[in-house]
């Protein structure tokens, strides 16, 4: 832990001499979390309950004053009958320069303008849609629930003044889900549009400038993580057999086959008697390319299906743009061997998605066809970086174990040439 600083231990000690004077027991002390002051009570000193009270005021040697003012306002009103949760609820903090704009002037006397945060929203959106970075689709599917909560928490009662405030207010939304996806999107989606709007000028630097580790309000999860595995060849073969709709059960084969994703099959053409995908999916290492659809030369299985020869448009489940995933998903969940295989998976740690055909295909180029990365990227469309942050997660000690026998084997002959 690191050493407290001067003011820290000032602070500390003139306020425990302040609650003091006032009659408070040994049992209420300062410490800072996350930027900011909290105050813990222990259940001796605190009616019988240990509390941990964060206050709104960052941990400062400016602001030292206000926090010990702070804390024996909540010891006044505790003395009083007033829990110290409510108490606390009615500490408020501006600094200086917040003080102008809440009285509604800057220090020249004029009028200061106030951030109109759903504009503000509103002009990212724009901003993110025009030049590229993501579809409409995208920000509809996922950054307009996360845009909403930041609206609400800029505009409740008491708003956050800074980045850190309003990172911290929403880690409350997701308080079940410490380390959980969803709420790691929440502060990279929070922290982008921060960035943009001071950049922008629309919000000040000094204040809102988010922090460039969100692991603070990511959280850390309680529970292992259960990664989405490849699909086994044998569970493919069951589940195409047991599928009872022509339309999904097509749209299931060529996921398999080609390693497709589930959005990918609103984007199938065929050219020159081969399929291509024609989706265009946009991150932030650029947006993928069409490609031609490649089986691979371990998947016999795959081309007895002749997808090639029997596809059609017109033969394929509706889905709803954008939605693939979710509308294929929820078939699946509906298919009793789905579940049954869903289970069997995660009992061993693993978790089967729709997906998994997709991370099956992968599997299968570099463990049975000995593909290297490049070239099992391009043909999935996306970037080496991606396929090898996705994909390496596999590579245990009996993948490497074989690829060195593989190895070895292709080696051997030439080392016996050499010798003659």
């Amino acid at each position: 832990m690191a050493e407290a600083a001067p003011w820290e231990i000032a602070i500390r000690v003139e306020t425990a001499h302040a609650l003091s004077r006032k009659g408070c027991p040994r049992g209420w002390a300062l410490t800072e979390h996350r930027g900011f002051a909290r105050l813990n009570i222990t259940a001796k000193a605190g009616g019988g309950k240990r509390r941990q009270l964060q206050l709104p005021i960052p941990w400062h040697f400016d602001h030292a004053k206000k926090i010990g003012e702070a804390v024996c306002r909540i010891y006044d009103d505790f003395s009083s009958g007033i829990e110290p949760e409510l108490a606390a609820k009615k500490i408020t903090f501006s600094s200086p320069g917040e003080e102008n704009r809440d009285s509604g002037a800057n220090s020249k006397g004029e009028p200061a303008l106030q951030t109109d945060w759903n504009e503000l929203i509103e002009h990212y959106r724009e901003h993110k849609i025009r030049s590229g970075e993501i579809k409409a689709s995208t920000w509809t599917r996922v950054h307009r629930h996360h845009m909403k909560l930041v609206s609400e928490a800029v505009t409740s009662r008491q708003p956050p003044r800074s980045a850190v405030q309003l990172l911290d207010r929403l880690t409350f939304h997701w308080a079940d889900k410490p380390g959980g996806r969803t709420r790691q999107i929440q502060m990279q989606a929070t922290s982008a549009l921060l960035r943009w709007a001071v950049t922008q000028g629309h919000l000040s630097a000094a204040s809102w400038e988010p922090p460039t580790d969100l692991s603070p309000f990511v959280g850390r999860s309680r529970t292992a993580k259960a990664v989405t595995t490849p699909l086994e060849v044998e569970h493919i073969l069951a589940l195409v057999r047991a599928l009872p709709d022509q339309r999904w059960r097509l749209g299931f084969k060529l996921m398999a086959a080609y390693g497709l994703r589930p959005e990918e099959l609103q984007h199938l053409q065929l050219r020159d008697g081969r399929l291509w995908c024609t989706y265009e999916k946009v991150a932030s290492r650029g947006k993928t390319k069409p490609r031609a659809l490649r089986l691979l030369p371990s998947d016999g299985w795959a081309a007895d299906w002749k997808l090639t020869e029997r596809f059609s448009p017109d033969h394929l489940p509706p889905m709803r743009a954008g939605f693939g995933g979710n509308d294929f998903g929820q078939y699946l969940r509906r298919r009793s061997l789905w579940e049954k295989l869903r289970q069997e998976y995660e009992a061993k740690g693993e978790k089967l998605v729709p997906y998994s055909c997709r991370h099956g295909y992968a599997h299968r180029a570099h463990v049975i066809c000995d593909l290297p990365p490049k070239v099992v990227a391009a043909a999935m469309g996306h970037s080496v970086q991606t396929h090898l942050a996705a994909y390496s997660r596999w590579c245990g000690d009996d993948v490497v174990d074989e690829a060195f026998e593989r190895a070895a084997c292709r080696l051997r002959p030439r080392d016996l040439q050499g010798l003659d």
